[in-house]
C-alpha cells in the first residue's frame, strides 16, 4: 500500500520534466495561466518566437528544441499566426516542414495542441459573412492579396482542405488538437477560461494532454471552441505516397487522388506539384484522367469567381497540362480582368488587377479590356498605379530630389531619404530598398518613408499598396498592409 502511494505522488509530482512550448504572437495571457498551473507539476516552459524580426526562427526552433509535449499557440490567425510581434507563422512553413519531416521536435511529439486563434480549426460550415465580404475582412486586417483569397477558399469554397484538415494533417500524431471553429475569444477573455478548465481537470489530465476535453468543452462552452482527436487520413498516405513512394506506388498514388471524388479535396497538393513528371505523363497519355481533371478544374474555376489568384492558378494549371489552348487561356485572363473592373476599384481590387498585370505583361491586358471600362481604370485613382504594374509608363513624372540623390550618390542611401523628408516619393524609396542587402535594415528605409509621406499628407492608398509591396519581411508586410487600410486616405 506504501508503494502504491509512493508511486502515485511520483505519478502526480511528475519528477520527469515535461515541456509546454508556446509560440506567442500577442498577448501572453494564456501562456501565463499553462505556466502557473502546469510550473508546479514540473512542467518546464520553452518560448519559442524571438523578439526579433528573423524571418528563420521557425527552422532555429525546430533544430533547438529537443520535444515539446505540449504545444500553445496565441495569436490572431487566417492561415498565418501574426500578432504584435514581428515574427510570424505561415501554414504553408507548418505544411512543409511536415511533409519534408523537418520539424517532428514540434510537430509530431506533442500530446495536446492548443491552437488559440480564430478559425484555427474551422470547417468549410457557411456563417453569416459570404467570400468577398470575407476577403475584404482579410485584407482589412491587413492580409496580403494572395493569403486572403487562399484563406477565403479555405474556409467557405468547397474544395482545398479546411483549416480543420490541415491541422488534422500537421499535427496527426497529437492525442487532442484544440482550435476555435470561428472567431475566438481574445487572450484576456480566454484566460480565465482557461483557469476554470485548469482547476477542472485532474492530475492525470495535466500530466499528458495539460487539460481535459470535458473541462475546456465546459469552460468554452458559449464559445466556438472545437476539440478533435487527429486521425490518420487516406489523403495524407496518398500524398507520402507521391512524394516518397516507388514508380508503382506514385502512379498508383497520382490515379487515386486524380479520381474524380478526389480532386476537390486535393486541389492544394494537386497545384502544388502541378509540374511533377508523373502527373504529366498521366494527363497527356490518358485522355479519361485529362477529361476528368479538365471538367473537375473548371467547376473549381466556376467557384473561385472574384478570387482572382486562384482563378489564374486553375488556370495556369490548365495552360500548362494542354488541357485548354493559348487563346482560351489569354480570353479567360481578359475576362477575369474584366470581371473585376466591372466592380467597385478599391484597394483589393487594385491589388487583384495589380498582380493579374505584373504576371501577364506579353498580354497587355489593359488594352484588351472594352472601351468604357479601360477609361474607368485611367479615371480611378490607381490608373497610373495599375499601368506600372503592367509595364506601361503612361506618364513622365518629374524626378524627385530623393531620386536624383540616390541615382548621383550625392551621399549615402539613407541620407538621401532623411534630408529629403518631404520630397519622397514611392520611385525612390524602392529604389533605396533595392540597393539594401540587410531586410530588416531595408524595411525600416520603408517605415521611415511610410511615416513621412502619411505625415506630409500625399500618401494615398494607390502608393501605400505600392509601398507595401516593397516590404522584405512578412510581418512588415502584414502591418503596413493594415496601416493601407486604416490610415492612408484615398480610395
Amino acid at each position: 500500500m506504501k508503494f502504491l502511494t509512493i508511486l502515485l505522488l511520483i505519478l502526480q509530482t511528475n519528477v520527469y520534466a515535461k515541456t509546454v512550448c508556446t509560440m506567442t504572437f500577442n498577448s501572453s495571457d494564456e501562456k501565463k495561466v499553462f505556466q502557473s498551473n502546469l510550473s508546479p507539476i514540473g512542467y518546464e516552459q520553452i518560448e519559442l518566437v524571438p523578439e526579433s524580426k528573423d524571418p528563420t526562427w521557425f527552422k532555429k526552433a525546430c533544430s533547438n528544441i529537443k520535444s515539446c509535449d505540449i504545444l500553445l499557440i496565441s495569436g490572431h490567425f487566417g492561415g498565418i499566426f501574426f500578432g504584435d510581434k514581428a515574427a510570424t507563422l505561415s501554414l504553408t512553413e507548418l505544411v512543409n516542414a511536415k511533409e519534408k519531416s523537418l520539424c517532428p521536435s514540434i510537430l509530431d511529439k506533442p500530446k495536446a495542441v492548443y491552437l488559440m486563434g480564430c478559425n484555427t480549426l474551422s470547417s468549410k460550415s457557411p456563417d453569416h459573412r459570404s467570400v468577398n465580404d470575407y476577403l475584404r475582412v482579410l485584407v482589412t486586417d491587413g492580409f496580403p492579396l494572395n493569403l486572403a483569397e487562399d484563406v477565403t477558399a479555405s474556409r467557405y469554397l468547397d474544395f482545398g482542405q479546411s483549416m480543420s484538415s490541415f491541422m488534422n494533417s500537421i499535427f496527426n500524431k497529437a492525442q487532442m488538437i484544440v482550435g476555435f471553429e470561428s472567431t475566438g475569444p481574445l487572450g484576456a477573455q480566454a484566460a480565465p477560461r482557461l483557469e476554470k478548465a485548469f482547476r477542472a481537470s485532474s492530475n492525470l489530465d495535466k500530466n499528458t494532454t495539460g487539460l481535459s476535453k470535458g473541462a475546456l468543452i465546459s469552460a468554452f462552452k458559449d464559445t466556438n471552441l472545437k476539440v478533435i482527436r487527429p486521425e490518420e487520413i487516406v489523403a495524407d498516405q496518398l500524398k507520402i505516397d507521391v512524394l516518397e513512394g516507388s514508380d508503382r506506388e506514385v502512379i498508383a498514388a497520382w490515379k487515386t487522388i486524380l479520381n474524380s471524388n478526389n480532386i476537390s479535396k486535393n486541389y492544394d497538393f494537386i497545384i502544388k506539384y502541378q509540374t511533377n513528371s508523373i502527373l504529366s505523363i498521366l494527363i497527356s497519355n490518358n485522355s479519361d484522367i485529362a477529361q476528368t481533371v479538365k471538367v473537375k478544374m473548371l467547376e473549381i474555376l466556376k467557384q473561385a469567381n472574384g478570387l482572382s489568384e486562384i482563378q489564374v492558378r486553375v488556370l495556369s494549371f490548365l495552360n500548362y497540362h494542354k488541357l485548354i489552348n493559348h487563346y482560351d487561356f489569354e480570353d479567360s485572363l481578359i475576362q477575369i480582368n474584366e470581371n473585376i473592373l466591372s466592380r467597385p476599384l478599391d484597394y483589393v481590387s487594385a491589388d487583384q488587377l495589380c498582380t493579374l498585370y505584373s504576371q501577364f505583361k506579353d498580354i497587355d491586358l489593359i488594352n484588351n479590356i472594352n472601351p468604357q471600362l479601360k477609361s474607368k481604370l485611367i479615371k480611378s485613382s490607381y490608373g497610373e498605379y495599375l499601368y506600372k504594374c503592367s509595364g506601361i509608363q503612361r506618364t513622365h513624372n518629374k524626378t524627385s530630389k530623393a531620386t536624383l540623390c540616390l541615382i548621383n550618390h550625392t551621399t549615402f542611401d539613407w541620407g538621401c531619404l532623411t534630408e529629403n523628408p518631404k520630397d519622397l516619393d514611392v520611385a525612390a524609396c524602392s529604389l533605396a530598398k533595392s540597393r539594401n542587402s540587410d531586410p530588416e535594415n531595408a524595411d525600416d528605409m520603408m517605415w521611415f518613408c511610410y511615416s513621412k509621406m502619411l505625415e506630409n499628407n500625399y500618401l494615398n492608398r494607390a502608393s501605400c499598396l505600392e509601398l507595401t509591396h516593397n516590404f522584405s519581411i512578412f510581418g512588415n508586410q502584414l502591418k503596413m498592409n493594415w496601416n493601407c487600410m486604416n490610415k492612408a486616405t484615398g480610395i
